[in-house]
């Protein structure tokens, strides 16, 4: 049997973007290519019996039914790929008939399109990233307007907050626009200072409703709905009025929606959204089950996915909205029955949904199951559960693979903690083997039993590895997800225990050569175990978080989500922030430690990792730093593919030297 190598998720084909017309479902399949160091994405046609690739440019990111046809950006002519290298706005969409030929131009536009919804043929809205200094720049004359590109890239000029966004760059005064095209005729929806953040068109009345934030100087954490009739101005129809998250929502009958959204008044950001019947004419508002109360989506963990995207469209038959959602350690369909007004589940099998679409009686889903990677599955209505494709059945076909065995223990409040270990592959009950506790983000994040490359990289290597879903962690409600105003305190005492648990009941694992990693969160976590404890003999700290108050003013996300995160800002109570910051505990650390960190991370900025850096360095404890150009936040997920093995290889070098007895490396 073979071993998981390090550059074994480059085996895999990430699907994603599920869209059904009647029996046929098209989706974006994206292979990571390690010899070109870039990832190749094509459209994939699965037409109820077989999967077949439509196209094969390699860079296709979105697609849109139209009929029976598939509309997608993609640019295929070199003077086009020339204006896309000069840094010129353009997008180019294609129209294909799924077994007529090849696609076809549609239409192109002087803006990157975003999102879209169609109408007609002829008439259809679309999302933009409208950018105020390329419009100003911007001119009939191609060379004078790339000039004046150049020349004004060398300023960087900040008026408001957020001014990055990690995986978007510097975004001060960019806003997701919303277009409307009528017989070739683009006009702007919205203005220049509201940001669209989701959209879903009532396509027997034509309505459309869209989630929104409008801002100058500071961009707040609520937003708006607003409702969108032909030749009219969008009126806002907003739930509450102020100081509300609309989240989802799906139309169900005239006038009516489906919501779901929260004012955060109980929890925070940790908040999950209830669900409202909302007739946005008369303004009725009806609860569905306000007891119901976990997180929409899927927060499951893996590195053979690709992240981001936005979360499935919610979906509705027969008086019956389907929506994904993440209880305990997996994702389900759920099922909303609006006449019982009662919530209920429909998938009960442990694993990931990524994705899902109605698709004639059945459920169309991209899911994991086990040790298998991204497949999609026919999911009947009593949640029967049939594999419809073997994409990634050769990735783990005559490899030694390691499945995780789940451990739990009830903490001191009584919550359940649920965590897993992973043998090291050919094991040996006689030896002792050294250990690895990986720490998952989020916190609002979730570990389950599926398969994680590099857990299973480091079980090839020959080490135990070992993770849970602490208090603050998803899936339990957000009682237990709200740790505000507690990081570094139940959530460490939980880890702790959970080590303590697997040393306990399993004698093989050596206690004294024990190592700790964790991304975002799971950064935050390993600076902080480091400070508290030595009984780790080596660390490696992930795009981590060392210092609140550098972090609140100088992220995307800082300034409003360390307020609520720790319960004050840098001036209501800075020795708050300082007390819950793992750099106050630095000059207690005599662990080794290992920093990742990537130039563009505008999450968990650069600074958090060199400042822990430079104070264990200049404690005189042993460390490492290895910054990624180019990459942010997502490096262990989406990363260059070279990027993602260079981190494995790190981290998983920087362990060898300090866990492993000389024979072992």
């Amino acid at each position: 049997m073979k071993h998981i190598a390090i550059d074994h998720f480059s085996r895999y084909l990430f699907p994603s973007s599920l869209k059904a017309k009647g029996n046929s479902v098209a989706f974006i399949g994206k292979r990571a290519s390690v010899e070109d160091n870039k990832y190749y994405s094509d459209i994939y046609l699965f037409d109820g019996t077989a999967v077949r690739r439509l196209t094969s440019s390699g860079e296709v990111q979105s697609l849109y039914w139209l009929g029976d046809s598939l509309i997608f950006p993609d640019i295929r002519k070199e003077k086009d790929k020339g204006r896309i290298e000069k840094k010129l706005p353009l997008t180019v969409l294609q129209r294909l008939d799924p077994g007529f030929g090849e696609a076809q131009e549609f239409a192109r536009f002087s803006m990157p399109i975003t999102d879209m919804v169609f109408i007609s043929e002829d008439e259809y809205f679309f999302t933009s990233t409208y950018d105020p200094m390329t419009e100003r720049l911007s001119g009939d004359d191609e060379e004078k307007t790339i000039k004046a590109l150049k020349e004004e890239s060398d300023y960087i000029v900040l008026d408001e907050i957020p001014f990055w966004r990690n995986g978007q760059g510097i975004t001060n005064k960019k806003r997701n626009r919303l277009y409307r095209c009528r017989g070739g005729e683009v006009e702007a929806v919205t203005d220049a200072s509201t940001d669209v953040l989701s959209l879903r068109l009532n396509e027997s009345s034509g309505d459309l409703i869209f989630i929104a934030r409008r801002f100058t100087d500071k961009m707040d954490t609520s937003n708006r709905l607003y409702l969108l009739r032909r030749n009219e101005a969008p009126m806002d129809i907003s739930f509450e009025k102020e100081d509300f998250d609309h989240q989802n929502f799906i139309f169900v009958a005239p006038n009516t929606i489906l919501l779901e959204g929260t004012d955060r008044r109980e929890y925070g950001l940790n908040q999950n959204g209830d669900f409202f019947l909302y007739n946005y004419v008369s303004g009725e508002k009806i609860t569905i089950d306000d007891s119901h109360n976990y997180n929409g989506g899927n927060s499951v963990g893996s590195d053979v996915k690709m992240p981001g995207g936005h979360e499935p469209e919610w979906q509705l038959r027969d008086g019956i909205v389907y929506f994904l959602e993440t209880v305990d350690d997996s994702s389900h369909i759920m099922s909303i029955d609006l006449g019982g007004r009662k919530i209920s589940p429909v998938t009960r099998t442990g694993g990931l949904i990524q994705d899902f679409v109605l698709c004639g009686p059945h459920f169309v889903a991209i899911a994991m199951r086990g040790n298998d990677g991204p497949e999609l599955y026919r999911i009947g209505a009593d949640g029967s559960e049939a594999r419809l494709t073997t994409f990634n059945a050769g990735a783990t076909e005559g490899y030694d693979v390691s499945t995780p065995e789940a451990l739990t223990f009830t903490n001191e409040v009584g919550d359940t903690i649920r965590g897993w270990t992973m043998k090291p592959v050919d094991f040996d009950p006689k030896a002792k083997y050294p250990v690895i506790l990986d720490i998952h983000g989020g916190p609002k994040g979730v570990y389950g039993s599926v398969f994680f490359h590099e857990m299973q990289y480091w079980a090839a290597c020959g080490y135990a590895v070992i993770f849970c879903n602490p208090t603050g962690s998803d899936g339990k409600g957000a009682r237990f997800a709200d740790i505000r105003g507690k990081y570094g305190t139940v959530d460490y005492r939980d880890i702790m225990t959970f080590v303590d648990k697997c040393l306990e009941q399993n004698p093989w694992m050596d206690a004294d050569r024990m190592g700790v990693t964790g991304g975002s969160y799971g950064g935050f976590m390993t600076n902080w175990i480091i400070g508290h404890t030595d009984r780790f003999r080596a660390a490696a700290a992930q795009r981590s978080i060392s210092n609140w108050l550098s972090k609140s003013n100088t992220t995307d996300i800082g300034y409003y989500f360390n307020a609520d995160q720790i319960g004050e800002t840098t001036w209501s109570g800075p020795d708050k922030l300082w007390w819950h910051s793992p750099l106050k505990y630095a000059d207690h650390v005599h662990t080794p430690t290992l920093f990742i960190h990537s130039d563009e991370d505008y999450r968990c900025w650069l600074a958090e990792g060199i400042q822990m850096y430079t104070a264990l360095k200049y404690h005189g404890v042993e460390a490492r730093m290895c910054i990624f150009r180019g990459e942010n936040h997502e490096l262990s997920r989406s990363g260059l593919p070279k990027h993602r093995m260079r981190r494995l290889e790190e981290i998983t070098k920087w362990f060898d030297g300090h866990l492993k007895k000389p024979e072992e490396r």
